[in-house]
């Protein structure tokens, strides 16, 4: 039994699924959204390792354009001449600062647009110019450099500072000079006795002049309670005796600030010697071991200097361990 094929039906369908298949493909590479590009340039003027041609460019995070070129700068070699393609309506501003972006130590780069957002006016290309230039601004691998740098600076500047302040010469004076406290705090300590017996006999004193003066003034008192009463005194001789009177309570005051002061003195004395022989019997065991710690504190801080010397990125990656190769142990 012989079947019935109608080839009409199946040259339609082939044609139908050719026709469809066609229209497919025109879509997917013609059809779709039209974007319009504008492009600008950028000067780039440190290393744009990593940056290729079609990488992306971004505009706070958001992806608006690609890379159109890179070339060295035909005027001035030491920077980079980027074209960049930016769809059209991007808030491209005077103030917008183009930076590289990377992702990763070793990943691949692209650039990133931002603003300051304030009411900059729209960049427009200057007289003498084909494109718009957006300004260049510094990535973070280049701030990291110039941090390193600076850090590494300063460590050395601070390891020789201090070489110099715990140099020979000022270490021996600085024994000397704790030497010499020591020495003092121990006479004091041995004439703590004689400086105890001179405060005593200078409280003695000023409590013998508190109680002449007293009664110097009382009696003063008197001599001139007895004038006025005789009422034979000349004027100068009243004037005298207020001058006297004034004198008695003048030296009375001294006598008892006197008496204070010996008593003040005999406490900070006191006081002092317990310092001196405190401060002679712990200073010196702490400063030494204080000079042993500044001096491990240089010697880590040159082998770090010579270590981010060597390998900047040592700084972020830890401190590099090498594998043995084969045949090694």
């Amino acid at each position: 039994m012989q079947s019935k094929v109608n080839y009409a039906l199946v040259g339609l369908f082939v044609i139908i699924l050719g026709l469809s298949l066609l229209g497919v493909v025109f879509w997917l590479t013609v059809g779709g959204e039209t974007k319009t590009y504008d492009r600008y340039r950028v000067y780039f003027r440190e290393s744009v390792a990593g940056l290729n041609p079609k990488a992306t460019v971004r505009y706070r995070g958001v992806q608006v354009g690609q890379v159109e070129s890179i070339r060295l700068d035909p005027l001035t070699p030491d920077q980079v001449d980027v074209v960049l393609d930016i769809e059209r309506g991007t808030p491209i501003r005077r103030d917008t600062v183009a930076t590289l972006s990377t992702r990763g130590l070793t990943g691949v780069a692209a650039v990133e647009l931002s603003s300051s957002g304030g009411q900059s006016p729209l960049l427009e290309k200057e007289p003498g110019q084909d494109l718009p230039v957006i300004q260049a601004g510094p990535s973070l691998v280049a701030r990291l450099d110039d941090a390193f740098n600076n850090i590494l600076t300063n460590v050395n500047g601070l390891s020789g500072r201090l070489e110099r302040l715990l140099g020979d010469e000022n270490q021996t004076a600085v024994t000397e000079i704790l030497r010499h406290v020591s020495a003092i705090s121990g006479a004091v300590a041995d004439r703590s006795d004689s400086i105890r017996q001179t405060l005593t006999n200078v409280e003695t004193f000023t409590g013998e002049l508190a109680g002449r003066a007293q009664r110097l003034g009382r009696a003063l008192d008197q001599l001139a309670a007895g004038l006025e009463k005789s009422g034979d005194l000349s004027a100068q001789v009243q004037a005298m005796l207020g001058d006297f009177r004034a004198s008695a309570q003048a030296v009375r005051k001294m006598a008892d600030t006197f008496d204070q002061t010996s008593r003040d003195l005999s406490g900070v004395a006191e006081a002092g010697r317990q310092e001196l022989r405190r401060l002679g019997q712990s200073t010196v065991p702490e400063l030494n071991a204080l000079l042993v710690q500044v001096n491990d504190l240089v010697a880590a801080l040159q082998r770090l200097a010579e270590l981010l010397e060597q390998n900047p990125r040592a700084l972020l990656l830890g401190k590099p361990s090498g594998r043995p190769g084969p045949g090694e142990q």
